[in-house]
C-alpha cells in the first residue's frame, strides 16, 4: 500500500497561515484521498492571534552542513536593505524541503554538541515540518531562540523559512 501526504501553502503569508494537506492512500487500483484545509487568521499587532512578525526566505544549504538561526537577531535583505528581525513571541514556523530529489532529507533541530544525531523532525523532498501556537504563542528567551537546520546529503538542498510572531515579549503563560 503506498501512502503520499502532501501540505500546500495556499493563502498569503502577510495576513493568514493557510495550506491544504492532502492524504492519498491506494490499494491497487483504489485510491482513497481526504483533503484539509486549516486556516490560521492572524491579524496585525502583539496580542492573543496576533502577528506583527513575518519572516519568509528561500535558502540553500550546502552538502553535510548545518546552518543555526536566532529567532532573536534575523536579517533579511528587502529591497536591498538589510532588515532586521527579533521575535519575542513566535506564533508558528514552517520549513520546506524544496528538494524533488529522492532521498533528499533535511533534519530539524539538531544538536551540534552530541556524538549521535538527535533532532526534532526529517523533513523529505517535497515535504514540510511546521508548528503552529496560534493563540498563545511561544516565548522566544536565549536559552530556545535557536532554530537548527541540517543537510545530510552529498549535495546542496533548497528549502524555504516562513516565520510569524511579534516583536513585543507577551506575558509568561501559567
Amino acid at each position: 500500500m503506498a501512502e503520499s501526504l502532501s501540505d500546500e501553502l495556499t493563502g498569503t503569508l502577510r495576513t493568514v497561515f493557510l495550506f491544504s494537506r492532502t492524504d492519498t492512500q491506494e490499494l491497487g487500483s483504489i485510491a482513497n484521498t481526504a483533503s484539509k484545509i486549516t486556516n490560521y487568521q492572524f491579524t496585525d499587532g502583539a496580542g492573543s492571534g496576533q502577528a506583527d512578525l513575518v519572516y519568509a526566505e528561500t535558502r540553500t544549504i550546502p552538502a553535510n552542513t548545518m546552518e543555526t538561526f536566532d529567532l532573536l537577531n534575523l536579517d533579511q535583505p528587502t529591497l536591498g536593505v538589510n532588515v532586521a528581525f527579533t521575535f519575542r513571541q513566535l506564533r508558528a514556523i514552517r520549513v520546506v524541503n524544496e528538494s524533488a530529489v529522492s532521498g533528499q532529507k533535511l533534519f530539524i533541530g539538531v544538536n551540534p554538541g552530541s556524538p549521535t544525531s538527535v533532532y526534532a523532525a526529517e523533513v523529505g523532498p517535497g515535504s514540510e515540518w511546521h508548528a503552529v501556537n496560534y493563540l498563545n504563542s511561544w516565548r522566544v528567551t536565549s536559552e530556545n531562540s535557536n532554530v537548527s537546520i541540517s543537510n545530510p546529503n552529498p549535495t546542496g538542498v533548497n528549502y524555504s523559512l516562513y516565520l510569524m510572531g511579534t516583536s513585543v515579549t507577551g506575558p509568561t503563560g501559567p
